[in-house]
């Protein structure tokens, strides 16, 4: 019974040798497979038949099995492509496909991959050759993010003008300036003021139009005070009656002792574009952060102190048409279009699921997973938010197998292999020697 026992175990022995020899010839088959996770078969000993007969416990091993094949979740390395939708996850987390169609399940449903080789197709969708659609969060109409994920598409269409509706200004303008004689006189704009600059804005075309706005000393006993007259060319409005220039705004702006800006006041501010343009353009000018009504320090905003009367800044909301030139993912998953007429918009962002149990995924062939009850549900995201990784555009995570520890384990599997089966051998050479005992 023993020796028929022994040749039992031997068996065991070469069938779980035989199945870690599979799983490492896996690991080495999908080496240089992109976002490849490799195996690590586990074993077990079955349960011992007991021998005992007194207070002693006489036990004998029945073999091995195979407990499990673990995917082993570590980071690989990240190879660099020339390929803007090649995209690799650094730290935490699985792209989102929908629809993978793969054998394991073909009707629609979710897959979850560390393989980033995307391709827009012919409509837009950023997804797999196997027809996988990335997942994620598409902007809406204001440019906020959308709540519900969805179907990753760009769409290439231009993008629309956009009025001019605020001004922003940072400007310091000389304290040591005296206030000028008479009022401001649109026709020696120049001369009936302290200060001028030009800036850009557009009409609902999109048409550009050079605004310069005068900047002229006040007298004041408390503080300082500084009137600002914004004007364009008369020849671009519908309503300059044949003046050079029309004052398109005005206003006034305070500063305390120190130089800081107290107050901003705009008593008047509307524009005719001509062209058709749409009429009753009103534009914000906004000179900072004041102290009365915003909570302001004096940083970051216009000042007036014994300093050169200059532009630090200046930024308006309005552009032109454009076309889109190029895409750019950020390292939070945002998709960024970058246009011709110099306006960067966030167009989407590609979504990263998290589990809570991701040992408990199963596998679906093409390097993708699906959920299972043991893995938990999805807890899906964008990048860089909870503890999901970061998104490198143009890249590819590496598959994490060590060839040499393959290697390794290959000699091992392959002598324990061979010691089983030289126990099998052993064994029968026992059952030969039994036979000769009855000749």
């Amino acid at each position: 019974m023993a020796i028929s026992q022994a040749l039992y175990t031997g068996v065991t022995g070469l069938s779980v040798n035989s199945d870690g020899m599979s799983v490492i010839a896996n690991n080495i088959a999908n080496a240089n497979a992109k976002g490849f996770k490799r195996d690590r078969a586990e074993f077990e000993d079955m349960l011992a038949m007991d021998l005992s007969t007194g207070a002693g416990a006489a036990q004998i091993g029945r073999g091995a099995r195979l407990k499990d094949v673990r995917t082993m979740h570590t980071q690989g390395g990240l190879a660099v492509t020339d390929n803007l939708t090649d995209l690799a996850i650094q730290g935490m987390g699985f792209f989102v496909l929908s629809n993978g169609g793969t054998e394991v399940q073909e009707s629609a449903g979710r897959f979850y991959t560390r393989t980033g080789s995307f391709i827009f197709d012919k409509d837009g969708y950023l997804g797999d050759t196997g027809g996988g659609r990335v997942q994620g969060y598409m902007t809406n109409e204001l440019g906020a993010l959308s709540s519900r994920m969805n179907d990753i598409r760009i769409e290439t269409n231009s993008i629309p003008p956009n009025a001019s509706k605020k001004v922003v200004f940072d400007v310091n303008l000389d304290a040591r300036e005296k206030p000028l004689e008479g009022e401001f006189d649109l026709e020696k704009a120049e001369l009936s003021s302290n200060f001028n600059n030009t800036f850009t804005i557009f009409d609902s075309h999109g048409g550009s139009h050079q605004m310069t706005v005068y900047f002229r000393r006040q007298e004041e006993t408390d503080g300082i005070s500084w009137k600002w007259h914004a004007t364009v060319d008369g020849k671009e409005v519908s309503d300059a009656d044949g003046a050079k220039l029309k004052e398109i705004g005005n206003g006034v702006v305070k500063f305390n002792q120190k130089g800081n800006l107290l107050e901003e006041l705009t008593e008047f501010s509307e524009v005719n574009f001509a062209g058709g343009a749409a009429a009753g353009q009103v534009i914000d000018f906004d000179f900072g952060k004041n102290i009365a009504e915003e909570g302001g320090n004096g940083i970051g905003a216009t000042t007036s102190i014994a300093a050169k009367s200059v532009t630090n800044f200046h930024s308006q909301d309005g552009y032109e048409a454009g076309n889109i030139k190029s895409l750019r993912i950020e390292l939070d998953g945002q998709i960024m279009g970058v246009y011709t007429n110099g306006v960067i918009k966030s167009l989407g962002a590609i979504a990263l699921a998290t589990f809570e149990n991701q040992d408990g995924l199963m596998k679906a062939g093409r390097n993708q997973f699906y959920s299972t009850i043991d893995s938990g549900p999805p807890k899906i995201g964008m990048a860089q938010s909870g503890t999901r990784g970061s998104i490198y555009a143009s890249s590819l995570e590496e598959s994490n197998v060590d060839l040499a520890q393959e290697f390794v384990n290959m000699i091992t599997t392959q002598r324990g292999f061979q010691a089983n089966s030289r126990s099998i051998t052993t064994t029968d050479s026992m059952y030969e020697e039994v036979i000769n005992l009855k000749r």
